[in-house]
């Protein structure tokens, strides 16, 4: 029988593998547009739906994280730098996304040709803020597993 506990460290862990695992799957590919304008507009149809999966994954964790705490989980100081950086995360989320990302794409060139000041501007924000947001995501996953 499956207790509270154990469907709480589930869908926490599934949360964690997917905003980790979209988290890098969009730097990876944001790096490879880095490297290949040509990729722009590839990348450019899937950001989306890999988003969408950080996000999933990012409810997952903060739900169960919050009842974690509900249940009787105990402030540690690396439970609040934990809980910190998941806060960071869902600020960081929106500025990339609703901020960086549209000017990246009003930006990008079309296949063929080279990337304006403006495109090469807006992509090197995007890749520090993504490469941020993943990098937290790391440094998340590495304080579960000391907790």
């Amino acid at each position: 029988m499956m207790t509270l506990s154990t469907i709480l460290l589930f869908v926490h862990l599934i949360g964690l593998a997917l905003g980790v695992g979209a988290s890098t799957v969009k730097l990876v590919l944001l790096f490879k547009c880095k490297s290949d304008h040509d990729f722009v507009s590839v990348f450019l149809k899937v950001i989306r739906p890999v988003t969408k999966v950080i996000i999933t994954g990012l409810i997952l964790v903060t739900i169960s994280g919050v009842c974690w705490i509900f249940y009787g989980y105990s402030f540690t100081p690396l439970l609040i730098v934990k809980v910190t950086l998941v806060g960071l995360i869902w600020i960081l989320g929106p500025i990339i996304d609703n901020v960086i990302e549209p000017k990246y794409k009003k930006a990008a060139p079309l296949p063929g040709e080279t990337g304006s000041y403006d495109f090469v501007r807006f992509q090197k924000m995007f890749l520090l803020l993504e490469m941020t947001a993943t990098g937290l995501f790391y440094v998340i996953l590495l304080i579960g597993v000391l907790l």
